[in-house]
């Protein structure tokens, strides 16, 4: 293969949970006395709270209990909506079959180190990783390339000969920062022509199996 490495993004990705994070960040805004609409929350999910809590708050609410917000809804998301997440079809059997084929792999979340721990026994793919990162790894969360670049760290592989898959606008933003070529899909919720500018765009991330020849036809000429 001439491909190296796939950088996974996990929520909306390889997990159905961008309804459950837009649920708690809705009740978490309503908590503290903002209400916002959730088509509005739901384009927002793919950044980190770091980014989408200063992005819905004004200045005196930032100040008032931004800070809060953040550490709530973390809390809430891990009582009441974490439980309900599902992984996507097939998502360990790719992975094994990339493994197999000498690609290393890694996740890059920007969530907290014990989320992305459960997610990774959720999918059953720890013996299968070559890296994982999490909010520890990075100051900013997407769409700042920082998350992507500590996985391609961890993963040791060519900048030019790696794979991100992600299901957001900011994980192509993200990744295009970082150099990397970006497969986007379309499981996470977000429409087609948000995430046109990815070299690739599939349905969900198990289609990536079908499509490998083709993807590592497209690192050939690099």
């Amino acid at each position: 293969m001439h491909l190296q490495g796939i950088i996974f993004d996990i929520d909306g990705t390889l997990l159905d949970t961008n309804d459950l994070h837009a649920r708690c960040w809705v009740a978490a805004f309503s908590h503290f006395g903002k209400e916002i609409d959730y088509d509005l929350m739901r384009h927002q999910i793919g950044k980190g709270g770091d980014l989408l809590v200063p992005d819905l708050l004004n200045a005196r609410e930032m100040q008032r209990f931004g800070a809060k917000l953040k550490k709530y809804r973390g809390e809430l998301y891990k009582r009441e909506y974490m439980r309900e997440a599902k992984p996507f079809p097939r998502i360990k059997q790719l992975f094994e079959v990339l493994n197999a084929r000498g690609i290393k792999l890694a996740l890059a979340s920007s969530a907290e180190p014990d989320e992305v721990e459960y997610y990774t026994e959720l999918l059953g793919v720890e013996k299968l990783l070559g890296g994982s990162t999490s909010t520890k790894d990075a100051k900013l969360s997407k769409p700042s390339p920082e998350i992507f670049e500590a996985a391609l760290g961890q993963l040791g592989t060519d900048v030019t000969k790696t794979l991100v898959v992600g299901d957001t606008p900011y994980d192509v933003l993200a990744a295009h920062r970082a150099s990397l070529a970006v497969a986007a899909v379309l499981c996470g919720g977000f429409e087609r022509e948000l995430l046109a500018k990815a070299e690739f765009l599939f349905d969900r991330a198990e289609d990536i199996e079908r499509e490998i020849e083709k993807i590592d036809a497209w690192f050939i000429s690099e």
